[in-house]
């Protein structure tokens, strides 16, 4: 019968219960006459059942559903009642029947899928999921996929898409008669998965500046070719855009776009360009190196919507370009613009900085400079002040004054160009014209200046060209010339400098000299204030660093330009062109008188009126030490060496090369150095003497006007022993220098001690075998009885043989104990009766026992046999006829007292008796009789003392360790 109204026919209910009717195979309808287009296998709510209703079927392979296997029919209906995406394949050509979750997989591929051949419909894709359906239908087991990419052609062209599911077979029979596929797309969550990591680790990108970055982002980029197969990073800077940074294969390279604002995804190639930020418009771009693809139109936009930066991507191509793509792109742009603005922000700070450093940098080396151009002239003005403040002196010479009013005229001139500095700062340089007759007052300018490099040896050249009043700022004037010219003698140690003024539509001035050079990478730094090139390459190493600061600032101020050309060793041409404007008065305007003695004091500043460079000596004592003065600074030079003429003989030199000289000439004993000079610094002076082989050892004092103990201890830590800072008094000086003397003194002395000590522990060890020999030798003369040999030239014999064993057993004895090690001792029981009489006793001496019988000790016998033998010889020495050896004994042990009748010690000799190299009045002996003597009886457990001296004899006590 058929179905009810309003139940299962209803197309809004979803019934999943299927009652299946009887149907005629050979009629259209149900028994009951309804058509079977009523089936209640279609009769739910969808779109697909719908269709499925309203589907010829008749037409179809799978014919009228009233014909349709039981189970087909069931698969339908559950298959059209599900929410989830499936789609059923029947029979061996796989028709295909679908519910409404699957249609978007469908694309445009839908409606037309339903009840056709699965084959048919995704022939792109047959190859990879037919053999699954054909060996589901072939009876094995139900497959299951995860995340699987297909490429299906939906109507957009190919299209990469990711499926979860599984194929099922569905029985009919023995057989399955279909496939049911569970699917679902999981395309959203792998792009969103892939596009997720690419933002991450674009965001991980950390760099300090701005190509770092962009390199850092394409390394990143690059790990993902699948969703980015290539690109590149553009960075505007300074107007021009310019590639990077490249990842992939990004394909032609094209013109950069001139505008981009925000994301722009149009361009040939599946070209995207994003913008990355909004600086500013880029001026202009790079020109392409291949032939371009056409760019992306620009988009229009204004002021700081622009972007600074481009990423062009190569989009892959089976993705399109839909909203989810679209708002990756647009987080990517993000996420770089960002990347590339923290890294020039680091750039930024790191630049901030370096300019904080290099401004800290210059602000210590222009307090250093300044400091050394201060202390100095302070020095040489303080030290003859004091002088007739203590009464050394009554009153100054002409020639002193003359030097205070030289370090004076220095000190002006140093402050007068630090104001000029600070009024070009301030914008305060203002210009004051007035007529001038320029040659005139050039020619007084320069001529001390020329007269100094005469005496350099210089070839020094004036070269005026026309004549005539011109309307000029005398001061800035005056600021260009002797900057300019000073410089060149300054730089110029041999060769020539040439001055030429030209006066005709401009007024040209022209320094060309044949000096040092200045290198091509600090051309452009040496109109900086506080910049110096190569300066201790010149004469001497004085100023602060602002000439040619203000020579600019000035050439500035009269409207002119400054030119330099310049070749390291060749030399330097500086040229000035001013616009000259024209007056009908007589120009009288001169250089003031501060200004000229400024400039005759850097003139001897340059090139001392002596000459250039060379050595000097002078000296109150020619046979006391030698002292070695070097400081470029003439002045200084000579002040040190007048306060260090009453040390010694003291020699000068210009700087730490000259200094060398000096020392490989002659002999020194100190050197006394400045620190700043040029060629070679006082620090690096130190250095050349300490790795010399001669005098590693010469005592180095600095002076220096870099006060603090910094300054203090890089001097000492490069090797110098002392360091002095300016200003400072003529009796510290002479103090120091006094104490070094000393203190190296005693330092040779010493050494001298060492070389000695050494000496004599070789020797002695090797005359130990030759004495051996000899000693043998007698012993076995003796004992073969040869009658023709005097017992008076044997005795002899063994007496020098025993001296000399004592002597260089004394050598050996010296050599433990200056090491350390100390004696080494046997120490046995012994008659002292035997000892006595066992010593060899000098001849021509008296002497005299009273030992007690039987008196023992523990000793070493040999040791003791020495002691008694050199306080004996030294009896002698002393002119000593008779010797007593008398026995004591006391609670400390046994006592043997020595008297001699001599002539007794010296007060002088007496306080150092015991110590090592002290010899008598005559200097005769080794000088270590006695101290070898009191530490071997020490050493046994005794003690040697003097217990009396006079001129009737001396008297020693050797106490030693009771035997009994």
């Amino acid at each position: 019968m058929p179905p009810s109204a309003g139940s299962r026919l209803d197309p809004d209910v979803a019934d999943t219960s299927v009652d299946v009717p009887v149907v005629d195979p050979r009629a259209g309808s149900y028994d009951d006459g309804t058509p079977w287009t009523h089936d209640p296998v279609f009769a739910c709510a969808g779109e697909m059942a719908a269709r499925m209703r309203s589907h010829p079927w008749e037409d179809s392979v799978l014919g009228a559903p009233a014909r349709w296997p039981a189970v087909l029919r069931t698969s339908v209906s559950m298959v059209l009642r599900s929410k989830y995406p499936m789609t059923l394949t029947w029979g061996e050509q796989f028709v295909m029947l679908y519910n409404d979750a699957y249609v978007p997989v469908l694309g445009d591929k839908h409606p037309t899928a339903l009840g056709s051949p699965l084959a048919e419909q995704f022939p792109e894709i047959w190859d990879a999921i037919g053999p699954m359906q054909d060996a589901v239908l072939r009876g094995a087991e139900a497959t299951w996929d995860e995340n699987l990419p297909l490429v299906l052609e939906r109507g957009n062209g190919p299209e990469e898409c990711f499926f979860t599911f599984s194929y099922s077979p569905v029985p009919d029979g023995d057989q399955p008669g279909g496939v049911l596929a569970v699917l679902s797309m999981t395309t959203p969550e792998v792009l969103g998965a892939r596009r997720l990591e690419i933002l991450n680790d674009v965001g991980a990108v950390a760099a300090s500046d701005p190509e770092t970055a962009a390199a850092g982002i394409a390394a990143a980029l690059d790990r993902h070719p699948s969703e980015l197969p290539g690109g590149r990073v553009w960075l505007t800077e300074d107007g021009v855009t310019r590639v990077v940074a490249t990842f992939g294969e990004p394909g032609p390279l094209p013109e950069a776009p001139t505008s981009v604002e925000g994301p722009t995804f149009l361009g040939a190639g599946r070209t995207a360009w994003l913008g990355l930020g909004g600086a500013h418009r880029p001026s202009h771009a790079v020109a392409p190196q291949r032939e371009p693809v056409e760019p992306v139109e620009p988009v229009e936009g204004s002021g700081d919507d622009r972007a600074r930066d481009i990423l062009e991507l190569r989009l892959p191509e089976r993705r399109p370009l839909d909203d989810p793509h679209r708002r990756f792109l647009e987080q990517l742009s993000q996420h770089v613009g960002q990347r590339l603005e923290a890294a020039r922000a680091r750039q930024l700070e790191a630049e901030r900085a370096q300019a904080l450093t290099e401004l800290s940098t210059a602000k210590s080396h222009f307090l250093s400079t300044m400091s050394h151009e201060l202390r100095t002239p302070l020095t040489l003005l303080l030290g003859p002040l004091q002088d007739v403040l203590t009464g050394r002196v009554d009153v100054l010479d002409r020639a002193a004054v003359v030097r205070l009013d030289a370090q004076c005229q220095r000190l002006l001139a140093m402050v007068e160009d630090l104001l000029e500095v600070s009024r070009a700062d301030g914008g305060r340089l203002t210009v004051h014209p007035e007529p001038v007759q320029v040659q005139d007052l050039t020619a007084r300018l320069v001529a001390p200046l020329l007269e100094a490099g005469e005496r350099a040896g210089l070839t020094m050249t004036w070269t005026p060209r026309g004549s005539g009043t011109c309307l000029l700022d005398v001061r800035l004037w005056e600021n260009v010339v002797l900057n300019l010219v000073s410089n060149a003698v300054k730089y110029t140690l041999e060769g020539s400098v040439h001055v030429d003024l030209e006066l005709g539509e401009q007024l040209v001035l022209t320094v060309r000299d044949t000096g040092i050079g200045i290198p091509e990478s600090q051309q452009p730094l040496v109109f900086q204030r506080f910049h110096r090139v190569r300066a201790h390459e010149g004469r001497n190493i004085e100023g602060a660093g602002v000439g040619l600061a203000i020579v600019a600032d000035s050439v500035a101020a009269l409207g002119g330009q400054l030119g330099l050309e310049s070749e390291p060793g060749a030399g330097t041409t500086m040229t000035v062109r001013l616009p000259v404007r024209g007056t009908e008065d007589g120009g009288t305007a001169a250089p003031s008188a501060n200004r000229l003695a400024g400039v005759r004091a850097k003139a001897l500043d340059l090139v001392p009126a002596g000459g250039a460079l060379g050595v000097a000596s002078r000296s109150a004592q020619d046979d006391g030490p030698v002292v070695l003065v070097v400081d470029d600074n003439l002045a200084m030079r000579q002040h040190v060496a007048a306060s260090l003429a009453q040390v010694g003989r003291v020699l000068e030199a210009s700087d730490g090369q000259d200094a060398l000289g000096v020392l490989a000439r002659e002999h020194v004993d100190l050197v006394v150095s400045d620190v700043m000079m040029p060629r070679l610094d006082g620090e690096g002076l130190v250095a050349a003497i300490r790795e010399s082989r001669d005098r590693p050892d010469l005592p180095v004092l600095l002076l220096s006007a870099r006060a603090g103990s910094e300054a203090a201890v890089s001097g000492l830590a490069r090797g110098a022993d002392d360091y002095v800072a300016k200003p400072f008094s003529r009796e510290e000086l002479v103090a120091r220098v006094r104490a070094h003397l000393e203190l190296s003194a005693l330092r040779r002395e010493r050494q001298r001690r060492r070389d000695r000590e050494t000496m004599l522990a070789g020797v002695s060890h090797d005359m130990q075998t030759p004495l051996a020999t000899i000693a043998n030798a007698l012993e076995l003369l003796g004992s073969l009885g040869i009658a023709d040999l005097p017992s008076e030239i044997t005795g002899t014999m063994g007496r020098s043989v025993a001296s000399l064993r004592g002597l260089v057993a004394e050598f050996l004895d010296w050599s433990a104990l200056s090491t350390g090690a100390g004696v080494r001792v046997h120490l046995e029981d012994l008659e002292v009766p035997t000892l006595v009489a066992d010593v060899v006793w000098p001849r021509g001496l008296e002497l005299t026992t009273q030992v007690a019988a039987g008196a023992r000790v523990r000793a070493d016998g040999q040791r003791v046999l020495r002691i008694l033998a050199n306080l004996a010889g030294n009896a002698v020495a002393a002119g000593a006829t008779r010797l007593w050896v008398v026995t004591d004994r006391d609670v400390d042990g046994l006592h043997l007292r020595i008297r001699d009748d001599g002539s007794g010690i010296s007060d002088g000799i007496r306080e150092r008796l015991f110590q090592p190299w002290t010899t008598s009045q005559d200097s005769r002996g080794s000088g270590l009789g006695l101290h070898v003597s009191r530490e071997s009886a020490r050493a046994m457990g005794g003690d040697l003392t003097l217990v009396d001296t006079s001129t009737a004899g001396t008297t020693f006590d050797l106490r030693l360790t009771s035997g009994d």
